[in-house]
């Protein structure tokens, strides 16, 4: 069995063959072409159910991903119990320092934190101020699309005679539609 490409290729010269008046080598063509179109849904079967597999092995290794996931928190969560164990325990028996012939092990002093009590009450010259300017793309690609008919619009009534081009709205300079890659849907 041919893959996809030669497949895909082999229809294109067939089709660019069909153009013929000779209806024996026409009924011959599409006799061909059928059969290539058959050969390429087996193909076509053969890739969704490749895919379907490589799938499944996605959600189980999304499915690991979370069962490992889990599993670090808890190692996480014994790590800080045992390290808050042992602190705990020094602060209790008010030992700062521990040498031992692997470890030496420090009890320092947590840095101080600032608590905002009042937010609202702070000076202004200890509040930073965030300012975030992010383009509404809903709305620019309904402008660009309205100013797109407007001047197809307009285009036809220019060609039907009538002198209209000053109602043309230029493209902009600051954005642009574009159509991305088409896809594929398996029901």
């Amino acid at each position: 069995m041919s893959s996809l490409y030669p497949l895909t290729k082999q229809m294109m010269e067939l089709a660019a063959m069909a153009d013929t008046d000779d209806e024996g080598l026409k009924q011959a063509i599409q006799d061909t072409m059928d059969g290539i179109e058959g050969e390429f849904g087996d193909k076509a079967d053969n890739i969704v159910m490749l895919r379907r597999n490589i799938d499944g092995e996605v959600l189980a290794i999304e499915s690991e991903i979370e069962r490992l996931t889990e599993l670090k928190r808890i190692k996480e969560n014994a790590v800080s119990k045992i390290g808050d164990y042992l602190r705990q325990n020094m602060e209790a028996a008010n030992i700062k320092s521990i040498k031992r012939p692997l470890f030496t092990i420090t009890l320092a002093a947590a840095p101080e934190k600032v608590i905002v009590d009042k937010p609202d009450d702070l000076p202004d010259d200890l509040v930073r101020v965030k300012v975030t300017q992010d383009p509404d793309k809903k709305a620019i690609a309904a402008k660009l699309k309205a100013d797109r008919e407007h001047n197809e619009a307009v285009r036809k009534r220019m060609a039907a005679g009538e002198d209209c081009e000053h109602e043309l709205i230029p493209d902009p300079a600051w954005a642009h539609l574009e159509r991305g890659e088409s896809s594929i849907r398996i029901k």
